[in-house]
């Protein structure tokens, strides 16, 4: 196996992992992005909606509408995965996400939950990205 595959089988039996701690701890969990393709799609933007060929990727869309902060990322290697977790019926704030992101580092993972923050802020300050889980 390449090495990328073999970065892909840890992270899947990594979040598997999680999953199996996250039901431990009462929380329940659904699945957002994970592979966000690069594959260049035709967008439709003439007056008849599909009259020229322009061509984006998924990421290159989000990138463009702000949704994204980079257009090639951790998703697109199939080495990232956005979580929407509920715990007692509510969906997660960002600052809940806490001892989530802290268990998924101390499983070798990096946590969106520090992305834009100052190591020393750590334990005051959420990043903007709290419901995101990848492998560095």
């Amino acid at each position: 196996m390449g090495e990328l595959i073999t970065k892909q089988c840890m992270f899947a039996s990594m979040i598997g992992n999680l999953f199996v701690w996250l039901t431990s701890q009462g929380y329940a969990y659904r699945l957002g992005d994970a592979l966000r393709s690069t594959d260049k799609l035709k967008v439709p933007t003439g007056s008849d909606g599909f009259d020229d060929d322009l061509e984006y990727s998924y990421q290159e869309l989000l990138f463009y509408n702000k949704k994204s902060k980079l257009t090639h990322g951790k998703h697109n290697d199939r080495l990232a995965l956005d979580l929407i977790i509920h715990k007692d019926g509510k969906q997660l704030t960002d600052i809940e996400y806490r001892p989530i992101g802290e268990k998924w580092e101390a499983m070798g993972g990096r946590w969106g939950g520090r992305f834009g923050v100052q190591k020393e802020e750590y334990a005051t300050k959420i990043g903007w990205d709290a419901g995101h889980f990848e492998l560095a």
